[in-house]
């Protein structure tokens, strides 16, 4: 649409600028490297799927910001290599546009617009990029995180969230029927997060009033943040787990596709992960 052509030319200029800074930041030892390969790879992948009509549900003014930030932390990260640290960047960076980038990444939304013979290489560009994504956003790397900050147990009579977000996606992987309603999985997503976060308030140093999602997030992340995680970034953490909580009990209502029903899933754990990627837990009580 025309009306899409002025932010899609700056999407792709941010994203073609990512790339060869990315190309650059792989050259580099240790840490770096697999955080630039990845983040080439991805820009790669969100490159291609963008010579396509764009979906028309896309929020640019969210993913053009994403990827403005992932360009700033390279220009960081190219000017003084040793001055950052890898960790948090590694965290807020690739799993944020990851997370942005997940609309591109449903093939059926991708070729709705595209004409019959190119529907095949759009329908292969989307697959790509979903594999990139969850190459970042992986259900071990989330288990683990879990495991490390004492989350793998429960109270009596309740799940632990490693189990709530274990039965979500195997609800998604082995569906017992055809027709499993996705509220079997979404909705254990949502509390395996809900409890997470209501368990990490009870560990910050100083308990403070944080009655809303937002405030939940924040507070959290403005006591407990590793060392080098921006506010920006615990910000950006607590507007998407807004509108990600209101996504998760939407399954109630309303039918969800399979397409869409992975794209929560896949919305939901890189959040989760890059959240708790973001703790440290020397500083919980």
């Amino acid at each position: 649409m025309p009306s899409q052509q002025q932010p899609k030319n700056e999407l792709e200029r941010l994203i073609r600028e990512s790339k060869t800074k990315s190309g650059d930041i792989a050259k580099l030892a240790g840490d770096f490297l697999q955080w630039g390969q990845y983040m080439a790879d991805l820009s790669e992948a969100s490159d291609k799927v963008l010579q396509y009509p764009s979906p028309s549900n896309i929020d640019w003014e969210d993913i053009i910001g994403s990827w403005q930030h992932v360009n700033e932390q390279q220009d960081c990260v190219l000017a003084s290599v040793g001055s950052v640290s890898i960790e948090p960047v590694i965290s807020s960076s690739g799993s944020r546009i990851a997370y942005a980038m997940i609309d591109f990444a449903k093939p059926g939304n991708l070729i709705q617009n595209v004409s019959i013979e190119k529907q095949g290489e759009a329908r292969a560009a989307a697959e790509r990029l979903g594999q990139v994504i969850d190459r970042l956003g992986n259900k071990e790397t989330v288990l683990s995180l879990l495991r490390q900050l004492g989350l793998a147990s429960a109270v009596p009579a309740k799940k632990s969230p490693t189990e709530l977000f274990e039965i979500a996606w195997a609800a998604f992987e082995k569906p017992v029927t055809q027709n499993s309603p996705v509220v079997t999985s979404l909705i254990p997503m949502r509390e395996c997060i809900n409890g997470t976060i209501e368990t990490l308030l009870r560990r910050r140093p100083k308990q403070e009033p944080a009655k809303a999602q937002y405030d939940k997030i924040v507070s959290i992340g403005s006591q407990v943040a590793r060392d080098g995680v921006l506010p920006s970034d615990i910000q950006s953490l607590a507007d998407r787990w807004t509108k990600l909580v209101d996504e998760l009990s939407g399954s109630k209502q309303k039918e969800y596709s399979r397409e869409e029903w992975r794209a929560s899933l896949r919305r939901a754990t890189l959040f989760f992960m890059e959240f708790l990627q973001s703790l440290d837990p020397t500083k919980m009580k």
